[in-house]
C-alpha cells in the first residue's frame, strides 16, 4: 500500500499576483493568480520573493497558473538571463490546459533553461521528478 505524504506549509508569502508556499516536502509551490501578467517588473520582484522563501538556498520549485495568466515576451527572454540569480534549482511546471502546456513547452524548447525544467499535467508526477534532482 502506498501512503501519501501529508504536506503542510512551512512558510508562505502572499502577494496580489502570486502565492508562494514552502511545503514540508522541501518544494516551493508558486501559484500565479487570476489575470496575472508576468512582466519584467514582476519577474524582478519574484527574485526577491524566492530569496525570502528559500532563505537564499537553491530549492525545487513547482509552478501553477490560475485563469488568464500571461507571460510577456520580454519576461520570457529575460528568464534565462536572470536564471543564475534565482533560487530555482529545478523547475516543474504543472499545467491543466492546452494553452499553458504550449506556453511552458515553448519556453523549454526556445529559451533552453540552464537548470532542470520539466512540464507535467499531474502534480504527483512533478513531485516524483523533482525528488530525483540533486544539487
Amino acid at each position: 500500500m502506498i501512503v501519501k505524504e501529508e504536506l503542510y506549509t512551512v512558510k508562505e508569502l502572499d502577494f496580489p499576483e502570486v502565492n508562494l508556499q514552502l511545503k514540508s516536502n522541501d518544494i516551493v509551490y508558486v501559484t500565479f493568480k487570476d489575470n496575472c501578467n508576468l512582466d519584467i517588473p514582476l519577474q524582478m520582484r519574484l527574485l526577491d520573493y524566492y530569496y525570502d522563501i528559500t532563505d537564499g538556498k537553491l530549492m525545487h520549485f513547482m509552478f501553477f497558473a490560475a485563469e488568464n495568466v500571461s507571460l510577456s515576451k520580454e519576461a520570457r527572454d529575460n528568464a534565462v538571463k536572470i536564471e543564475d540569480q534565482s533560487m530555482l534549482g529545478a523547475t516543474a511546471v504543472v499545467v491543466d490546459t492546452l494553452a499553458y502546456k504550449l506556453i511552458a513547452n515553448f519556453y523549454l524548447k526556445f529559451n533552453k533553461p540552464k537548470r532542470p525544467y520539466q512540464v507535467f499535467s499531474k502534480e504527483e508526477d512533478a513531485i516524483k521528478w523533482l525528488k530525483t534532482i540533486k544539487f
